[in-house]
């Protein structure tokens, strides 16, 4: 901030009073204390002296004419004891009073400068840019000319203080469109420096040359000549320079793949058919993509990749043909958890299943990625039991998840329950003892058992057994205490593991968290 020079002892402390009291206000600018609207002082005697001025604001000042817009050839007044012709711009923030005259120091310079280097290619000189702002400010504003000459005029202007804002409000030229004068403008300069380009060339681009030669900015000027002649050769809208563009660039990132290609701007658009070709994935968009490719190259070895392209899809078309499949197949990778069930052999009812039954019940084993499971029958054929009843080769069989208590079964087999709640081994091992729990149990269930070997080593009595009770012809449940007085006199053939509930569809999942310890 620059503040008035103050010649004595008073207005230095005065001078010393603002700049140590200057603060933002409530109108988003800047406030001179102690005469701020928020301070208790003389703020009429003090926002008299001094005040800030921001190019561009309009805002009434009280007691004078409101402030428009600065620019640098109606600057009014000059800073005492300097140079007279000093101009504030976006980059000068000063102190000026209430009649609009400069009272601060020097100009405050813009510290954001560019880098060096930065935009070395630029428009040349030219007599016109010695003319007045205002002329140029006219010109541009009637587009009097073509666009390459009138965007010669906006970095004049700038360079004489006339930022983008200031020009799109004098000018209706919007900062976007001035930049792209003034890139377009480049280009047409290197073109037109080349002393190949006929003149004829040049005049196409009179018109809508700006958009026909922007998107070439990040060619080099050698490669900007050769587009430009080939724009006015084929007539391309700027759609098409786009994509021309594009493919140039391209044909100079990607040296191994473009043998076959030359340098010409149709080759290089033949190359990015050929690139969109293979990324192409039915034959049909594909064959578009190499025609169009056919119809731009100029040079008989891009004809040649594009033929050779042509003939691998038909070659692959012959062989599809020749083999008959014209239909897709559908590939899928299976997840863990969808391979983990086992089939378990059901040989009847809890309560009707004889220990023959038990015993003749086969076992599956599974191997193989997909956990093929086959079936060992021990009875190849329909055989009588001691008892004198047919046990039948035909079993029934349900398939359960893969839970930790049925893998590590050695021989697992199933018994269906009818009603769970009316067994009463179901109701002492469940610990059901109000009617709740029991109509909770009530349905039909399976019992999932191991087959026991021919003699029990250790009998746990907090577990469940299949065993044959004194008087009984068919299996029952027992306790681990009553176990082992059946396992004593062999009528003990199974350990029980788990009873299994069909789903139920207001609660999921329920009980297989136990059936993992």
């Amino acid at each position: 901030m620059v503040l008035p020079s103050c010649p004595s002892l008073a207005a230095r402390s005065r001078c010393h009073s603002v700049a140590v009291h200057a603060r933002f206000g409530r109108d988003n600018g800047l406030i001179l204390g102690p005469g701020g609207p928020n301070n208790n002082g003389n703020s009429n005697q003090r926002s008299k002296e001094a005040r800030l001025i921001i190019p561009g604001q309009q805002r009434q000042v009280p007691g004078g004419r409101p402030q428009r817009l600065l620019t640098p050839d109606k600057q009014q007044g000059g800073r005492p004891g300097g140079d007279s012709s000093f101009l504030p711009d976006d980059s000068t923030l000063g102190l000026v009073s209430e009649q609009g005259g400069l009272v601060g120091g020097p100009p405050t310079l813009n510290k954001y400068r560019p880098p060096a280097g930065f935009m070395n290619e630029t428009l040349p000189d030219d007599a016109s840019v010695n003319i007045e702002p205002q002329e140029m400010l006219n010109k541009l504003r009637a587009r009097a000319g073509h666009w390459h000459e009138l965007a010669k005029f906006i970095p004049a202007l700038n360079s004489k203080g006339y930022n983008s804002a200031v020009i799109d409000e004098m000018t209706g030229i919007t900062p976007a469109e001035q930049n792209k004068w003034v890139v377009s403008a480049t280009v047409y300069e290197s073109v037109k420096a080349a002393p190949a380009v006929p003149a004829n060339v040049l005049r196409q681009f009179d018109g809508p040359g700006v958009d026909l030669l922007y998107p070439f900015r990040f060619l080099s000027a050698e490669r900007r000549v050769a587009a430009a002649q080939y724009i006015v050769e084929q007539d391309l809208d700027p759609a098409m320079c786009e994509v021309l563009a594009r493919a140039m660039k391209e044909y100079e990132r990607r040296v191994p793949e473009r043998s076959g290609f030359t340098d010409h701007p149709a080759d290089c658009l033949a190359f990015k058919y050929l690139r969109d070709a293979l990324e192409c994935r039915k034959r049909e968009d594909a064959m578009v993509k190499v025609e169009l490719g056919l119809q731009a190259a100029i040079s008989d070895g891009a004809r040649q990749r594009l033929l050779e392209l042509m003939d691998e899809g038909s070659d692959a078309d012959t062989t599809s043909d020749s083999t008959g499949v014209a239909a897709s197949l559908v590939l899928l990778r299976l997840n863990p958890d969808e391979l983990g069930v086992r089939p378990v052999c059901v040989p009847g009812e809890l309560g009707q299943v004889q220990p023959e039954d038990l015993q003749a019940a086969p076992r599956t084993t599974q191997s193989g990625a997909f956990g093929i499971f086959s079936v060992s029958m021990e009875n190849s054929s329909e055989t009588a039991s001691p008892s004198g009843r047919t046990l039948s080769t035909s079993w029934n069989w349900v398939a359960l998840p893969q839970w930790r208590a049925l893998s590590m079964a050695r021989h697992p087999v199933a018994l269906t329950v009818r009603d769970c709640a009316a067994v009463q081994a179901v109701l002492l091992g469940s610990k059901a003892k109000t009617d709740d729990d029991k109509r909770r149990l009530q349905g039909p269930g399976i019992l999932v058992v191991d087959k026991a070997p021919e003699t029990f080593e250790q009998l746990d009595e907090t577990a469940w057994y299949l065993g044959l009770p004194e008087g009984c012809r068919t299996l029952q449940m027992v306790d681990g205490k009553r176990a082992a007085v059946l396992a004593a006199r062999g009528s003990l053939f199974a350990s029980v593991l788990f009873l299994a509930r069909p789903p139920v569809k207001e609660v999921a999942d329920r009980g297989t968290d136990l059936l993992q310890l």
